[in-house]
C-alpha cells in the first residue's frame, strides 16, 4: 500500500509560487510602492530576476544583501534569488557604514542589491568587504551609475527568464536574516524554504484567510 507521507508544506519556494500562480494568474497578488501586479505579471518578474542573476554570475548558495526600503525589486531579488538556491540577506536600511560592512563580510554576501537613497551607505560598506563582486543599483540608469554598479532596471528587462526550475530542497536557505545585535553582532539566522511555506500556510489556515482577504 503507497504511503506518501509528504506534507503540502514540503515545498520550496519555487514550487509553492508555481502552484499559486497556477490557480489565479490573473488575479492581483501585490500592491507595493504603487506598483501592482498580477500573480502570472510577478511570476515572470521572477523569472527575469533568476536569470538575471544567473547572468551576474550568482549560483546557488551565494549570499546578496538586499538593502532596499520596500519595493517590488526587493520582491523579485527574494523569489528570484529562492528559484536559484540564492540565499537573500535583508538589511536594515538605518544602518550606517560599519554595520553594514560587517553584515557584508560575515554573510560572505557576493552580492549587493540597493537604492539610490541608500547608495552612499552602501558604496562604502562595500569598499570595507572584499567578498562583494555584484553591486545592483535600483532604478539606476546606466550612464549615471557609480563605477562597477549595475542598474537592476535594465539588468532585469534584458534578462531572459528562468526556463525551468532547478531541484531546489525544501530544507534549503531561503533567507539569512540577522538580529539586532542588542547584547553583540548581530547573528545571521537561517531560514529554509520549508519553514516560509509552514508560515505562510498556517497563517492562511488558522486565520481562514483566502485570496480575497487583504
Amino acid at each position: 500500500m503507497p504511503t506518501d507521507t509528504k506534507k503540502a508544506w514540503e515545498l520550496s519556494l519555487g514550487q509553492f509560487l508555481e502552484q499559486v500562480v497556477a490557480r489565479d494568474p490573473g488575479k492581483t497578488f501585490i500592491e507595493i510602492g504603487g506598483v501592482s501586479r498580477t500573480y502570472q505579471e510577478f511570476y515572470d518578474g521572477v523569472l527575469k530576476a533568476a536569470g538575471m542573476f544567473i547572468e551576474l554570475g550568482i549560483k546557488k548558495g551565494d549570499r546578496v544583501c538586499l538593502f532596499l526600503p520596500n519595493c517590488i525589486e526587493y520582491v523579485y531579488s527574494w523569489f528570484g534569488l529562492s528559484l536559484i538556491g540564492g540565499i537573500a540577506v535583508p538589511v536594515n536600511t538605518a544602518y550606517k557604514r560599519d554595520e553594514m560592512a560587517y553584515i557584508l563580510n560575515d554573510a560572505e554576501a557576493k552580492g549587493l542589491v540597493t537604492d539610490p537613497s541608500l547608495i552612499e551607505v552602501a558604496e562604502a560598506a562595500a569598499d570595507l568587504a572584499s567578498c562583494v563582486e555584484i553591486k545592483l543599483l535600483r532604478d539606476g540608469a546606466d550612464s549615471n551609475l557609480p563605477s562597477n554598479w549595475t542598474g537592476f532596471g535594465e539588468a532585469h528587462a534584458k534578462a531572459q527568464p528562468l526556463a525551468s526550475l532547478p531541484v531546489i530542497s525544501p530544507q534549503d536557505i531561503s533567507m539569512l536574516v540577522y538580529t539586532s545585535g542588542t547584547t553583540g553582532n548581530p547573528k545571521g539566522v537561517q531560514v529554509t524554504h520549508l519553514m516560509y511555506v509552514a508560515a505562510g500556510q498556517g497563517f492562511a489556515h488558522w486565520t481562514q484567510a483566502t485570496s480575497d482577504d487583504r
